[in-house]
């Protein structure tokens, strides 16, 4: 990777990490100090925001990734490999967590049955996961740019 490319590529890494993070540490705290149906109204604009912001700077990323390539070595195409996970986690976040997440959300408010109880954690556990995921693998991504 070239460079003049490094820079621009680690901040956009960076600024998806810094959303994502944000995020991932921002809605279990919300949650508790809330309750879940008072958080979950400035919750899920919240998430559907970072994961929009988050796809866009990946977006960008990749573009310049691209741009800076000056060959086609380990690092640049784990890097590359990695922006295109973290984008499918994201919009798979944004497209099917979210809105099962509310259903869910809105179910259990509704009945609190046990069983839906547990659907809404599930979901609940996977999406933090994918949060997660997403942090890490921003930071493998901007480290592999320093390896480029």
């Amino acid at each position: 990777m070239s460079e003049s490319h490094r820079l621009p590529f680690v901040l956009f890494v960076g600024m998806w990490a810094g959303v994502v993070g944000l995020a991932a540490l921002a809605v279990p705290l919300l949650v508790r100090r809330l309750g879940r149906e008072c958080a979950w109204t400035a919750i899920h604009p919240m998430l559907a925001l970072a994961d929009v912001l988050g796809v866009w700077a990946g977006a960008l990323g990749a573009v310049v990734l691209f741009l800076g390539r000056t060959g086609y070595g380990w690092a640049w195409a784990t890097a590359m490999g990695l922006v295109a996970l973290m984008a499918t986690v994201s919009l798979y976040d944004r497209a099917v967590l979210l809105p099962s997440l509310d259903a869910a959300t809105k179910r259990v408010l509704a009945d609190p049955d046990p069983r839906w109880e547990s659907e809404w954690r599930f979901l609940w556990r996977m999406a933090a996961w994918g949060r997660w995921l997403t942090f890490g693998m921003a930071w493998g991504a901007a480290l592999c740019a320093f390896a480029a």
